[in-house]
């Protein structure tokens, strides 16, 4: 099993990352292994007081069929918005582990961002996303606020 996300967000080196499964633990968990962590920014400013889709978390096999949707929370809260989730949003896997899953369409869990109405700069909050058999994947956002 795989942990898949797909999202409109920026990283040092990539303007979109779209990924199924990751290295490491999470690979072929046999029993839950440590939760990992990466941050990524959204490549584009939210507007005060909209929705704004950040990410997309979708669980995949190794075959690429859909698997139950990973339960996700919120372990920090963003200081100046709030966070939504919508189940049943269409991604497409834009890279995956060894290649298998690239291009495929999927379909996962939207987290979406919304800015309370006045506020301007930067945020940041943390989710987790884990599977049914215990893998863990933490995810720090920053999103910038426009003006």
């Amino acid at each position: 099993m795989r942990l898949c996300w797909s999202s409109f967000v920026a990283l040092p080196a990539l303007l979109l990352l779209a990924a199924c499964g990751v290295t490491g633990p999470l690979d072929r968990p046999t029993s839950p292994p440590p939760a990992t962590t990466d941050a990524a920014t959204r490549s584009s400013p939210v507007v005060a007081d909209r929705p704004a889709r950040v990410f997309v978390f979708a669980s995949l096999s190794d075959s690429c069929e859909a698997l139950p949707a990973p339960q996700i929370t919120v372990t920090e809260q963003p200081a100046k918005g709030q966070i939504s989730f919508q189940p049943r949003q269409a991604t497409t896997i834009a890279s995956s582990a060894n290649s298998t899953c690239t291009g495929q369409q999927a379909i996962g869990t939207g987290v979406y961002y919304t800015a309370r109405a006045g506020t301007t700069g930067r945020d940041r909050f943390t989710v987790v996303a884990r599977m049914a058999g215990g893998a863990a994947m933490t995810r720090v956002f920053e999103v910038h606020i426009a003006p």
